[in-house]
């Protein structure tokens, strides 16, 4: 270093290395909002992913108990406990409201099934919670960047 850099001023040092420091500032930045970027889209895609797994889950459980129904047939609960639990499993990755709506459809399966053959009560029931889960992910998905 010679002895004229010694004597510059600390605002003559700033002035001589601002556009480096102009530099840092925006790599710096630049990377700060990338990192938040791609942790938004991976979020994003996690609750995407779920919520159509929820969606395709609902529309099979509602067919399981409108062809319990209306159609007699026989009602599997083994695979409707399963979607059930799925549902609710999923749910979890994708919001509060989702998971509320999910836990609320587990407990009325859970009271209801035995008597979704028969009882017009116990079917709009379920077939109401499958509604509020079904609206809860679909307003989830359209709130989504």
């Amino acid at each position: 270093m010679t002895s004229n850099n010694k004597t510059q001023s600390f605002g003559q040092q700033i002035k001589q290395h601002m556009i480096a420091i102009i530099s840092m500032i925006i790599a710096i930045t630049s990377l700060s909002y990338n990192t938040w970027r791609n942790e938004v889209t991976e979020h994003n895609r996690n609750v995407r992913t779920s919520s159509f797994e929820i969606l395709k889950s609902l529309a099979d459980l509602q067919l399981l108990v409108d062809s319990a129904y209306y159609d007699k047939t026989p009602l599997d609960n083994i695979r409707g406990w399963r979607f059930v639990l799925y549902i609710n499993d999923l749910s979890k990755t994708v919001n509060v409201a989702v998971e509320s709506d999910a836990a609320q459809l587990h407990n009325l399966w859970g009271d209801h099934w035995q008597h979704l053959e028969t009882k017009s009560d116990s079917n709009e029931q379920v077939n109401k919670a499958i509604e509020e889960v079904r609206s809860e992910v679909l307003s989830t998905l359209n709130e989504l960047d």
